[in-house]
């Protein structure tokens, strides 16, 4: 077999792999979750939220958290991080406790978010487990419930469903399914396996006891960061579909390639690290952690469905078996449609497929930038 035949069936494998492993996790989410088993114990919650130029946004999102029925009330602890606007006195003035991080040399979200972590710790009294959520968000009124029964059911580390929020834009609508995707059908699978899955950097939450020397992520994606420093400790993401965050997304391409850049290229950067997690929680029995870092080391599926292009065409040219060349893409089709019904995705959105085409040319700039600049270093602010 000539090289571009072996690289042809490299990219076969690797697609098919792929999707033949979320068309699994898709079929096992199609039934739709029952309700969280109520807490038994009490749980004093402290909402860690890191805020940087949020004034505009700051006050709905505490107000969410706030009306969130619980008992104890859980603190809201904004941190306005770095800030050049009102943030602090807007999120103050909405009943949240507020901490000023002011530190231009190290910004960042994994920085705001241990700073909270040091101050709690310097309180006389902790918290039972602390919820990161986005300073952008909208929260569903059963969160701290599920989230405290989860926990109360033995799980380290909890992610709730991180959702789109509402508009109508093409390119929100085209994320809001993407989104689906990766933070329902793949996820809730996951946990109908008995597998982990990966934090999703909004709608997190964790026990006192596992964050209180701080969190092991930090850079650009600090969500898949500290998703391998769990998965080194040993301890497994447990997805929770009965909770929802919506968090507030790119509303332009131009803002969208800002974003694109931080989560890609960091997660890129990553991706050889999480596949050695990987390989040493199969060799030490860890399936359900294996299967949260192997979540981080999966290629995007604009990636994939680029290389399935490569495949087809491979296939007609003779340098593929047909087999693969035809179940390749098809198992990628098969995956989204599984995926998409199994998140129920709106018929409105799913017409904004018509779109895609756009969407993959600008994923396509992204990753162009990314091979000619290299991920971005330092952290900036998505204009929302």
């Amino acid at each position: 077999m000539n090289p571009v035949s072996l690289l042809a069936l490299a990219a076969g494998s690797v697609v098919l792999a792929h999707g033949s492993w979320w068309t699994l996790l898709s079929l096992a989410a199609l039934k739709r979750p029952g309700l969280p088993v109520k807490a038994k114990r009490e749980w004093r919650f402290v909402v860690v939220v890191p805020a940087h130029d949020e004034e505009r946004l700051v006050a709905s999102t505490v107000a969410s958290l706030l009306a969130a029925p619980f008992r104890p009330r859980p603190e809201v602890l904004v941190v306005a991080d770095n800030c050049t606007d009102g943030t602090a006195e807007v999120a103050r003035a909405a009943g949240a406790t507020v901490l000023v991080r002011t530190d231009p040399a190290r910004r960042g979200k994994s920085f705001a978010l241990d700073f909270a972590i040091e101050s709690l710790a310097a309180r006389g009294e902790v918290p039972g487990a602390l919820l990161f959520v986005d300073a952008d968000t909208t929260v569903s009124a059963n969160l701290f419930e599920a989230v405290a029964s989860r926990l109360e059911r033995g799980a380290m580390a909890v992610q709730v469903h991180y959702a789109a929020a509402g508009s109508e834009s093409e390119l929100a609508r085209l994320r809001r399914l993407a989104l689906l995707l990766v933070h329902w059908a793949r996820p809730l699978g996951a946990a109908r396996l008995g597998l982990g899955t990966s934090l999703k950097g909004n709608g997190m939450a964790m026990p006192w006891n596992v964050v209180r020397d701080g969190l092991g992520g930090a850079g650009l994606v600090e969500d898949a960061a500290t998703s391998l420093w769990l998965a080194r400790r040993g301890i497994a993401v447990r997805f929770e579909p009965s909770a929802t965050v919506w968090g507030q997304m790119a509303a332009s391409y131009e803002d969208a390639a800002v974003q694109d850049r931080r989560w890609e290229g960091g997660r890129f950067a990553l991706m050889r690290d999480a596949l050695g997690v990987t390989a040493t929680a199969v060799v030490r029995g860890r399936i359900a952690v294996a299967a949260g870092s192997l979540e981080v080391a999966s290629l995007p599926l604009t990636v994939l469905g680029g290389l399935a292009v490569i495949v087809v065409i491979a296939g007609a040219a003779g340098l593929l078996p047909i087999w693969l060349a035809v179940a390749a893409p098809g198992s990628l089709a098969a995956y989204a449609a599984t995926g998409w019904l199994a998140a129920r995705a709106s018929p409105r959105d799913l017409v904004a497929l018509a779109h895609a085409p756009r969407f993959v040319l600008h994923k396509g700039r992204v990753y162009l930038s990314l091979l000619r600049d290299r991920a971005p270093r330092n952290w900036e602010r998505t204009a929302r």
